[in-house]
């Protein structure tokens, strides 16, 4: 039977975080200070209440290049031990998108048939208030009365930014004060994933490569396409042989994600004309690239600069009509959006067999290992050499229109960790 102080708990912060708009600035958002406002609060507010005497909250806040402050939060409790258990909660979110889709203010709270509905519920408000609920298990007196409980000191990390990168944010904080935070045998959680029983753990995460590919051709009227050279097509014939090579070589499978294989997909293309009748000559075509921890990204970046050179030497098999004079004048170069790391969490480290220990005794389901190829911060720490997973509980509804999470699963996600310092 679930504490009835714990659900008014759990609906009051849920309540009072989805009231505060803390969209990414990157998209139009206001920012992460006046959560992490009161999420410090909510902390002197516990060790007030629960006298705590062995807590350090520490403040790793930075600026953007916008000049928008961005916050970070690590709060210590020292139980005197030699590892500790962290929980990595972010408070930006995503942008409530189309209004018309929601069936309620997205930043009022509403309750309705045991699920709170509001943009961040779930991502990532379910980390942040499943923290404060494992704290009020852990000082309230309700946990074991047992010598060596905790058995291992805890560290709650609210960050920024995550939702476009973390450069603000865990990637800040782990670049320039990771031996102040962390030791390699720490176990670490990211509450920032989840499936409605909470028996999957994500113990790897795909590298990600995106990549704008940019090139020029010779603009020309469209009767006369031997006066140019159409970028448009080198650029169905650059992406489309790019697209199968890549798949033909880095075909390995790994069957813990979904889909097995890397992938390799062209997203956005845009081209410089927008009438019928004009042969563009600059075309840009982007990548999305999730490739198998089994795989070096910068060997994958080598493969492609080759395959940039063997395609213009070959320039002239795609063409039917083009200037052949200006052939030479054909560039093809990429930019790097995105390229982040990732190493695999083993299957046999401490903090996997803690969570799966903790999921059967809490939850009494059989836990499951799982990859993904969205990237969360657990990117970060895993290519530093940290055992880290992912792992919550929640209704999948994360981005989507009328966000939502069961009340009840919030407490389940505290009583997990709570089982893990047991």
């Amino acid at each position: 039977m679930i504490r009835t102080e714990l659900i008014d708990e759990s609906i009051k912060i849920s309540s009072d975080l989805i009231k505060i708009n803390s969209v990414n600035p990157t998209f139009g958002g206001n920012g992460e200070k006046e959560k992490a406002e009161y999420v410090l609060g909510k902390l002197n507010e516990y060790i007030k209440k629960y006298n705590i005497k062995n807590c350090v909250i520490k403040e790793y806040n930075t600026v953007d290049k916008n000049n928008i402050e961005r916050p970070n939060i690590v709060a210590k409790f020292d139980f005197g031990r030699e590892k500790t258990l962290h929980i990595i909660s972010h408070l930006d979110t995503v942008p409530e998108g189309d209004l018309s889709l929601w069936e309620s203010n997205p930043y009022e709270p509403v309750v309705k048939d045991g699920m709170i509905y509001g943009r961040g519920s779930e991502d990532n408000h379910k980390a942040i208030v499943s923290s404060f609920l494992l704290l009020k298990m852990i000082f309230e007196g309700n946990a074991p009365e047992k010598h060596e409980f905790p058995k291992y000191n805890l560290n709650l990390i609210f960050v920024s930014d995550e939702e476009d990168g973390s450069e603000y944010g865990l990637k800040y904080l782990v670049d320039n004060y990771e031996n102040e935070i962390f030791k390699k045998d720490d176990l670490i959680i990211v509450p920032d994933f989840g499936t409605p029983d909470g028996n999957y753990i994500e113990i790897a995460e795909k590298n990600i490569l995106w990549i704008k590919f940019k090139i020029k051709g010779k603009q020309c009227h469209g009767s006369t396409p031997n006066d140019g050279i159409n970028a448009n097509i080198i650029m169905f014939n650059f992406g489309n042989e790019l697209y199968r090579q890549l798949y033909q070589r880095y075909d390995k499978k790994d069957e813990i994600f979904s889909p097995a294989c890397s992938t390799f997909e062209p997203t956005v293309v845009v081209n410089n004309v927008e009438n019928v009748n004009t042969l563009p000559g600059y075309v840009e075509v982007c990548f999305d690239c999730r490739i198998l921890p089994d795989y070096d990204v910068d060997e994958v970046l080598k493969f492609v600069e080759k395959y940039i050179d063997n395609f213009k030497r070959n320039i002239k098999n795609y063409f039917v009509v083009y200037d052949t004079k200006e052939e030479d004048e054909i560039e093809i170069t990429y930019e790097i959006l995105k390229k982040e790391k990732s190493q695999r969490t083993k299957e046999n480290s401490t903090l996997v067999l803690e969570l799966k220990d903790a999921i059967r005794n809490a939850l009494n389901k059989e836990p499951q290992l799982c990859g993904m190829g969205g990237g969360t911060v657990a990117a970060f720490l895993r290519e530093k050499g940290y055992d880290t997973v992912v792992w919550g509980i929640g209704e999948e509804t994360a981005h989507q229109p009328n966000e939502h999470i069961k009340i009840k699963d919030l407490i389940k996600m505290a009583e997990v960790y709570l089982e893990i310092l047991k």
